[in-house]
């Protein structure tokens, strides 16, 4: 126990701290705020793809399938256009949503700079050939330009503020349009730095800022998808909420661009009837390792609903079970608790592990099809699975799997902490860890 005791001051005095600042620092909020904007255009793009290719063959004989095949066939070109304007355009709205965010931490106008960052990622990654735009990098592959984008600008338009280079307009000047006015700076800052830049990036390179960008990161990319980078994040992840600290807003806020650009590579690759060429993606995430919120809790739920002797097992376990079924854990966490428990520490660590080990084969030897359609995080875990991806019934039984899995984990461990609740409460004494 002293072991135990010496790496709780050391995670509550040093990583704690450490954790939270990492959580607030100005960068991670904008692209935590961001993405949040992005949800529901990505989710109605994903749905487009739903209705444009149903999950039937030409040639079926359910008059359903048919009926939705002539459907899709009849409303794919305005379809089509939804999805191109929502999910195809994330990068074009991230950089928007990010430069806005990131201006408002530093307290400089957000709409003016957001409108700025937009300008710029045009003038980067919306090259003309033979008088036509190229818009292939306002997906998910133009991402890590478009927050490369909102961070320089923001940063840019900082700078100019704070050396105080401002256009003096007359008292009787409305404010909005002295602002628009000090806006022609930073335009003028932006178009001297960043454009001359891309102009040499393409002339050394032979290639756009993008392309560049995309070859540069793509080890990186790769790495998003294999197996050690998912076991090393679920265990740091874990280990932190075991310590009372969400790792998820540290770790999957940073792992998320990589999940959507993999994300958007499989939905390109299902919409032309191609192999998809990743596996982790948020889908894969949240209803394969984690469901239940985190550490596969949901089980351990069900577990306390339904077995628990002990009063304060079962109460926990019928207050949290609704929440938990929408991947929200806290009120187990919190209230049996999981926090700072010993007795949950190894079935924390080893549900969430097992889960994304056992999932990741299952793809690998084809049993279930890769995440296509992005669904929100609180969908319950085999209904997300399914939507996900793409209507795939072995994808929601291979969930169902992973919570009875869990379960068995979570049961011996749950057997000794709902005994020893059950003989405090028979002697009357308070319950603690």
């Amino acid at each position: 126990m002293k072991i135990f005791d010496t790496l709780n001051t050391f995670m509550l005095e040093k990583v704690k701290p450490l954790a939270f600042r990492f959580e607030n620092q100005p960068h991670i909020v904008a692209i935590k705020n961001g993405f949040i904007v992005l949800l529901p255009f990505l989710i109605i793009g994903s749905f487009m793809m739903i209705l444009l290719i149903p999950p039937y063959p030409e040639d079926t004989t359910s008059g359903f399938g048919q009926a939705w095949l002539a459907l899709a066939k009849e409303l794919s070109e305005p379809l089509w256009r939804v999805f191109q304007m929502s999910f195809n355009a994330i990068s074009l709205f991230a950089c928007a949503s990010i430069s806005f965010y990131l201006a408002k931490e530093y307290k400089i106008t957000p709409l003016h700079t957001a409108v700025l960052s937009m300008m710029a990622f045009l003038l980067l990654c919306m090259p003309y050939q033979n008088s036509s735009a190229d818009i292939t990098y306002f997906g998910g592959k133009g991402l890590f330009v478009a927050i490369f984008i909102a961070f320089y600008v923001t940063e840019l338009k900082r700078f100019i503020l704070r050396c105080n280079l401002s256009i003096k307009m007359p008292k009787e000047i409305p404010a909005a349009v002295a602002q628009s006015f000090n806006t022609l700076i930073p335009i003028l800052a932006v178009l001297l730095t960043i454009y001359p830049f891309a102009l040499l990036i393409e002339h050394y390179f032979q290639a756009s800022v993008p392309v560049v960008f995309e070859q540069f990161l793509a080890p990186v990319v790769q790495a998003s998808d294999s197996l050690y980078t998912l076991l090393i994040l679920t265990a740091l992840i874990h280990l932190l909420w075991f310590f009372g600290i969400n790792g998820a807003l540290i770790f999957i806020q940073l792992w998320t661009p990589f999940l959507l650009v993999n994300l958007g590579e499989n939905l390109k690759a299902f919409q032309a009837g191609e192999p998809l060429p990743f596996v982790i993606t948020n889908g894969f995430w949240d209803f394969y390792v984690t469901h239940g919120g985190s550490g596969g809790l949901i089980s351990l739920c069900i577990l306390l609903v339904l077995f628990s002797k002990s009063k304060l097992c079962k109460n926990i376990g019928r207050v949290g079970i609704v929440p938990v079924c929408f991947s929200i854990a806290e009120p187990i966490i919190y209230g049996l608790p999981i926090l700072l428990n010993p007795i949950f520490l190894v079935p924390l660590l080893l549900a969430p592990l097992v889960n994304g080990a056992l999932a990741y084969f299952a793809h690998s030897l084809e049993l279930v099809p890769a995440m296509v359609i992005l669904v929100p995080w609180t969908t319950p875990a085999p209904i997300g699975a399914y939507i996900a991806s793409g209507g795939s019934v072995s994808a929601a039984v291979l969930s169902v799997l992973l919570i009875i899995l869990d379960a068995l984990i979570y049961y011996p461990f749950f057997r000794l902490y709902d005994k020893i609740c059950q003989e405090k409460e028979a002697n009357g004494k308070e319950i603690t860890q």
